[in-house]
Protein backbone atom coordinates (compact mmCIF):
# COMPACT_ATOMS: atom_id res chain seq x y z
CA UNK A 1 0.00 0.00 0.00
CA UNK A 2 1.42 3.39 -1.01
CA UNK A 3 1.12 6.28 1.41
CA UNK A 4 -0.62 9.35 0.10
CA UNK A 5 1.39 12.56 0.16
CA UNK A 6 0.37 14.93 2.94
CA UNK A 7 -2.38 17.31 2.00
CA UNK A 8 -1.19 20.79 1.14
CA UNK A 9 -2.19 23.35 3.74
CA UNK A 10 -5.20 25.32 2.71
CA UNK A 11 -4.47 28.92 1.77
CA UNK A 12 -5.59 31.61 4.17
CA UNK A 13 -9.13 32.82 3.69
CA UNK A 14 -9.37 35.97 1.67
CA UNK A 15 -10.15 38.96 3.88
CA UNK A 16 -13.53 39.27 2.10
CA UNK A 17 -14.50 35.72 3.19
CA UNK A 18 -13.00 35.87 6.67
CA UNK A 19 -15.33 36.36 9.63
CA UNK A 20 -15.57 39.93 10.89
CA UNK A 21 -12.48 40.21 13.07
CA UNK A 22 -10.51 43.18 14.33
CA UNK A 23 -7.23 43.09 16.24
CA UNK A 24 -6.33 45.21 19.25
CA UNK A 25 -2.54 45.35 19.46
CA UNK A 26 0.12 46.98 21.59
CA UNK A 27 3.02 46.40 23.88
CA UNK A 28 2.66 44.55 27.17
CA UNK A 29 0.73 46.59 29.77
CA UNK A 30 -0.52 49.10 27.20
CA UNK A 31 -4.20 48.52 28.08
CA UNK A 32 -5.32 46.01 25.42
CA UNK A 33 -7.34 43.81 27.79
CA UNK A 34 -8.99 46.79 29.49
CA UNK A 35 -10.00 48.27 26.13
CA UNK A 36 -11.37 44.94 24.90
CA UNK A 37 -13.44 44.56 28.09
CA UNK A 38 -14.91 48.03 27.59
CA UNK A 39 -15.58 47.32 23.91
CA UNK A 40 -17.29 44.03 24.82
CA UNK A 41 -19.73 45.93 27.00
CA UNK A 42 -20.30 48.61 24.34
CA UNK A 43 -20.82 46.11 21.49
CA UNK A 44 -23.09 44.05 23.76
CA UNK A 45 -25.22 47.14 24.35
CA UNK A 46 -25.47 47.44 20.54
CA UNK A 47 -26.95 43.93 20.44
CA UNK A 48 -23.86 42.26 18.99
CA UNK A 49 -22.48 38.88 20.01
CA UNK A 50 -18.71 39.26 20.31
CA UNK A 51 -16.09 36.55 20.65
CA UNK A 52 -12.55 37.23 21.84
CA UNK A 53 -9.36 35.52 20.74
CA UNK A 54 -6.27 36.20 22.85
CA UNK A 55 -2.94 35.35 21.28
CA UNK A 56 -0.25 34.17 23.64
CA UNK A 57 3.32 33.08 23.20
CA UNK A 58 3.02 30.87 26.30
CA UNK A 59 1.41 27.44 26.62
CA UNK A 60 0.65 27.81 30.32
CA UNK A 61 -3.00 28.63 30.85
CA UNK A 62 -3.02 28.95 34.61
CA UNK A 63 -4.07 25.45 35.57
CA UNK A 64 -0.71 23.92 36.57
CA UNK A 65 -1.30 20.91 38.78
CA UNK A 66 -5.07 20.93 38.28
CA UNK A 67 -6.95 17.99 36.81
CA UNK A 68 -7.22 19.45 33.31
CA UNK A 69 -3.46 20.10 33.27
CA UNK A 70 -2.82 16.54 34.47
CA UNK A 71 -5.00 15.13 31.68
CA UNK A 72 -2.99 17.06 29.07
CA UNK A 73 0.28 15.95 30.65
CA UNK A 74 -0.94 12.33 30.53
CA UNK A 75 -1.51 12.63 26.78
CA UNK A 76 -5.05 13.81 26.12
CA UNK A 77 -5.10 16.08 23.06
CA UNK A 78 -8.60 17.34 23.87
CA UNK A 79 -9.71 18.25 27.40
CA UNK A 80 -13.03 19.84 28.35
CA UNK A 81 -14.05 21.48 31.60
CA UNK A 82 -17.78 21.88 32.17
CA UNK A 83 -19.38 23.83 35.01
CA UNK A 84 -22.66 25.71 35.41
CA UNK A 85 -22.56 28.43 32.75
CA UNK A 86 -19.15 27.36 31.37
CA UNK A 87 -17.71 25.02 28.76
CA UNK A 88 -13.97 25.37 28.23
CA UNK A 89 -12.26 23.17 25.65
CA UNK A 90 -8.50 22.91 25.31
CA UNK A 91 -7.00 21.26 22.22
CA UNK A 92 -3.33 20.39 22.25
CA UNK A 93 -1.47 20.27 18.96
CA UNK A 94 1.96 20.59 17.48
CA UNK A 95 2.75 24.10 16.32
CA UNK A 96 0.60 27.18 16.41
CA UNK A 97 -2.94 26.87 15.04
CA UNK A 98 -3.59 28.93 11.90
CA UNK A 99 -5.37 32.20 12.61
CA UNK A 100 -7.99 31.61 9.90
CA UNK A 101 -8.88 28.21 11.38
CA UNK A 102 -9.42 29.76 14.82
CA UNK A 103 -11.53 32.60 13.41
CA UNK A 104 -13.64 30.11 11.43
CA UNK A 105 -14.27 28.11 14.60
CA UNK A 106 -15.34 31.20 16.56
CA UNK A 107 -17.41 32.78 13.76
CA UNK A 108 -20.67 30.80 14.02
CA UNK A 109 -21.35 32.13 17.53
CA UNK A 110 -20.32 35.72 16.94
CA UNK A 111 -21.15 38.82 14.93
CA UNK A 112 -17.63 40.12 15.56
CA UNK A 113 -14.37 38.66 16.83
CA UNK A 114 -12.04 40.94 18.78
CA UNK A 115 -8.48 39.65 18.65
CA UNK A 116 -5.90 40.59 21.27
CA UNK A 117 -2.54 40.28 19.61
CA UNK A 118 -1.52 38.80 16.26
CA UNK A 119 0.44 42.01 15.66
CA UNK A 120 1.89 40.83 12.35
CA UNK A 121 -1.34 39.36 10.91
CA UNK A 122 -3.25 40.87 8.03
CA UNK A 123 -6.22 41.66 10.29
CA UNK A 124 -7.26 45.32 10.52
CA UNK A 125 -5.92 46.77 13.76
CA UNK A 126 -6.20 49.47 16.38
CA UNK A 127 -2.93 49.96 18.22
CA UNK A 128 -2.46 51.09 21.79
CA UNK A 129 0.44 53.49 22.03
CA UNK A 130 3.27 52.47 24.34
CA UNK A 131 2.73 53.85 27.85
CA UNK A 132 6.18 55.46 27.78
CA UNK A 133 5.92 58.65 25.71
CA UNK A 134 9.59 58.33 24.73
CA UNK A 135 9.04 54.95 23.06
CA UNK A 136 8.65 55.01 19.28
CA UNK A 137 5.34 53.95 17.77
CA UNK A 138 5.53 50.37 16.47
CA UNK A 139 4.89 49.78 12.78
CA UNK A 140 2.05 47.25 12.66
CA UNK A 141 0.68 46.02 9.30
CA UNK A 142 -2.91 47.14 8.55
CA UNK A 143 -2.93 49.55 11.48
CA UNK A 144 -5.92 51.87 11.04
CA UNK A 145 -5.92 53.95 14.25
CA UNK A 146 -4.17 54.52 17.57
CA UNK A 147 -5.48 54.68 21.12
CA UNK A 148 -3.55 56.99 23.42
CA UNK A 149 -4.23 59.45 26.24
CA UNK A 150 -1.72 61.86 24.61
CA UNK A 151 -1.31 63.32 21.11
CA UNK A 152 0.76 61.18 18.76
CA UNK A 153 2.93 62.03 15.74
CA UNK A 154 0.81 60.14 13.20
CA UNK A 155 -1.51 60.70 10.26
CA UNK A 156 -3.87 58.00 11.60
CA UNK A 157 -6.87 58.76 13.81
CA UNK A 158 -6.04 58.83 17.54
CA UNK A 159 -8.68 57.97 20.12
CA UNK A 160 -8.52 58.53 23.85
CA UNK A 161 -8.82 55.17 25.72
CA UNK A 162 -12.04 56.40 27.33
CA UNK A 163 -13.69 57.09 23.94
CA UNK A 164 -15.06 53.54 23.80
CA UNK A 165 -18.16 54.41 21.75
CA UNK A 166 -16.07 56.26 19.16
CA UNK A 167 -13.61 53.36 18.95
CA UNK A 168 -16.50 50.89 18.64
CA UNK A 169 -18.14 52.91 15.86
CA UNK A 170 -14.76 53.18 14.09
CA UNK A 171 -14.30 49.38 14.21
CA UNK A 172 -17.86 48.83 12.94
CA UNK A 173 -17.27 51.28 10.10
CA UNK A 174 -14.04 49.58 9.11
CA UNK A 175 -15.76 46.19 9.01
CA UNK A 176 -18.62 47.58 6.94
CA UNK A 177 -21.58 46.93 9.12
CA UNK A 178 -23.50 47.29 12.30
Amino acid sequence: MTASPPAAPSPPASPALRPKAFAIVGTSNSGKTELICRLLEWFGNQGLKVAVLKHSHHQQIGDDGKDTWRYRQAGSRLVALAAPGLLQITRSRAGEPPLDAILAELAPGADLILVEGYKTSDLPKVGLAPPDAASPLPDYPRLLAWVSPRPLPTHLPVFNPLEVAAIGRFIQGQLGGR
